[in-house]
């Protein structure tokens, strides 16, 4: 009797392995994985000598059988990997090209960055099944983010006004302590409080102006994909005047779309060069009031034109009191990548640069806001 641990590698290395492993049976349901694990990574076992049947090149048809096999055989985590290698590692772009295969792949950032790249080489009618899944994934990345923007934006405590609510993050420790110190029992050595005080949240309406500049250069996907999320989140914040500026080479405005983080991604190139002096440029000119201004750029910072040029540009805006953030990296692991010159430069200007994940990026903006 093999035992789970032994059937568990034997799926992991294929059939082939039986030679080294001995005979590891399978029952009828990894009998079925086994079946689908080598129709994907034919290509592969082929090419090192190994006789295989089945194939996802056959037809369309044998593709979308072959996503309804691997959706009912294996768990959501292990799913969206093998669908990511059969798109991403093994071109099978008809699982993108056909709305039958489109609809059964499960919706996750890995399938999403893939739409996102070939999207022009799609056709109209399958653009419904691709709002559908930038929409499930980006409605998952607001769930996970849109507590933190909101408790963080939320406002400071007011001390001076009372809450009827007693939820313990409002808890006024001073003011309870002072005004129980009468019940003090010595005996004991510890106070007994009679009341306990709460303060209430009062909202702030700074008018601060934050202009997300998100490099949309085809390295910057990761990033773009949760910056469009978060100006979804800040475009709804009333202590916000949002605008978003996306730029390669050219420079585009998409702050009226900014509230919809889907429209923001559909209407991204993520392509071309980079030309960060020019994008600040005209974010310079929507600072109104520079003072109450936070220009966040997320990007590489591999300038593509003049690095004098876009260090002057920095120099000024900074001069007129415009603060400037920039961030290397926006993704769930926040693994940087960027130009060590360039951010040495502009840190020495007075910018502020970090590598951050998004749902540290709301402390670091809301200190910037003096919140």
């Amino acid at each position: 009797m093999a035992s789970n641990l032994e059937q568990r590698w034997r799926l992991v290395l294929g059939r082939f392995a039986n030679k080294h492993l001995g005979s590891v049976p399978l029952n009828k349901q990894q009998s079925q994985q086994d079946q689908v694990l080598e129709q994907l990574y034919k290509k592969q076992l082929e090419r090192r000598g190994l006789r295989t049947s089945g194939t996802l090149d056959d037809s369309r048809l044998q593709v979308v059988d072959w996503l309804h096999q691997a959706d009912r055989l294996f768990p959501k985590t292990v799913r969206e990997k093998i669908q990511g290698h059969a798109v991403h590692e093994f071109g099978i772009k008809e699982l993108l090209k056909n709305k039958d295969c489109l609809s059964n792949l499960t919706p996750n950032m890995a399938l999403l960055k893939q739409l996102l790249a070939v999207r022009a080489e799609l056709s109209p009618e399958l653009m419904q099944e691709v709002r559908r899944i930038i929409q499930t994934v980006v409605d998952e990345l607001l769930q996970q983010l849109q507590p933190k923007f909101n408790q963080t934006f939320s406002g400071r405590l007011n001390r001076h006004q009372n809450s009827p609510q007693p939820v313990l993050a409002n808890l006024d420790w001073a003011k309870t302590i002072r005004r129980n110190l009468k019940y003090y029992d010595r005996q004991r050595q510890c106070l007994l409080p009679q009341t306990i005080y709460f303060s209430s949240r009062s909202q702030k309406h700074l008018p601060w102006r934050v202009i997300l500049c998100l490099d949309q250069s085809g390295s910057m996907m990761d990033s773009v994909i949760y910056s469009a999320v978060i100006a979804g989140i800040l475009a709804r914040l009333p202590c916000v005047d949002l605008k978003l500026v996306l730029f390669d080479t050219n420079v585009v405005d998409l702050s009226a779309k900014a509230h919809d983080p889907v429209e923001v991604l559909l209407s991204s190139q993520m392509c071309g060069g980079t030309h960060i002096a020019k994008a600040w440029s005209y974010c310079q000119q929507l600072a109104e009031q520079p003072r109450r201004t936070v220009i966040v750029t997320i990007s590489d910072f591999e300038e593509g034109a003049s690095p004098s040029a876009l260090l002057l540009q920095a120099a000024q805006m900074l001069e007129s009191g415009i603060k400037m953030l920039g961030i290397t990296a926006m993704a769930a692991d926040a693994t940087p990548f960027y130009d060590l010159a360039t951010t040495s430069k502009l840190g020495q200007l007075g910018m502020e640069i970090a590598s951050l994940s998004p749902d540290v990026f709301a402390d670091w903006l809301a200190k910037a806001m003096e919140l």
